[in-house]
């Protein structure tokens, strides 16, 4: 009887266990549905798609401070990663230091960070041990080295400036 019972407790808390689990959101992939460049955030479909709604006006992380960033733009059928924070973060993309609500790893909580070069992709790099910047085509990049010099290719090069100083 008391094995049985033993049994029972165990069957009972890792039940108990997949349920917090298969509701605790941390990480998923999705895909873009729309994004907007002027607010950077995006509408995704989490994948796989038949398991998950739609989540609209999702924050794109990018790389950015006070004074500079790197803007990419997304397109829709993008593979994204979705994190979702430990608590509520309205206030806190509002500019603020306090939470509103207990949510933990809710899905109106997530960020979506930049793309992801799926399996079955690869990519063409030309050096992979120097700063790249450049389109998925190959056909206009920046190569900065490790060394200080930086390679510009692109089909049509245009230069806005006051002044140009050429050493």
């Amino acid at each position: 009887m008391r094995e049985q019972a033993n049994r029972h407790a165990n069957n009972f808390f890792e039940d108990f266990k997949k349920n917090i689990a298969g509701e605790t959101n941390v990480c998923k992939m999705a895909k873009v549905v729309k994004f907007y460049p002027e607010t950077m955030k995006v509408d995704v479909m989490p994948l796989p798609s038949e398991d998950n709604a739609m989540i609209i006006n999702v924050p794109v992380a990018t790389v950015r401070s006070k004074d500079f960033l790197i803007y990419y733009p997304l397109k829709a059928d993008d593979i994204v990663i979705l994190i979702f924070a430990d608590n509520d973060t309205d206030n806190i993309l509002l500019g603020e230091d306090s939470i509103e609500t207990e949510r933990g790893h809710d899905v109106s909580d997530c960020i979506c960070i930049g793309g992801i070069t799926l399996l079955n992709d690869s990519l063409s790099i030309d050096d992979p041990d120097s700063l790249i910047i450049q389109n998925i085509s190959n056909t206009a990049k920046i190569i900065v080295k490790e060394n200080g010099d930086i390679d510009i290719k692109c089909k049509h090069f245009k230069v806005e400036a006051e002044r140009i100083d050429l050493n």
